[in-house]
């Protein structure tokens, strides 16, 4: 992998912008990361996703 990971999305600019683009197309209704998520992490995710963002330990 040749881009970093953003300690605000958790992904990489254009990953974060890739799975934004398939949520929207996709209409999901909530986006479920398996990694922890911070509180900010959660929100510009959501932002960004267009749809609530949840982390595993969210649904624990």
């Amino acid at each position: 992998m040749t881009s970093p990971f953003s300690r605000r999305t958790l992904l990489s600019s254009g990953k974060a912008h890739e799975v934004a683009d398939a949520c929207r197309s996709a209409a999901v209704a909530m986006a479920v990361f398996v990694n922890p998520l911070t509180d900010h992490q959660r929100t510009v995710l959501s932002d960004l996703f267009g749809c609530p963002v949840v982390s595993g330990d969210d649904l624990t």
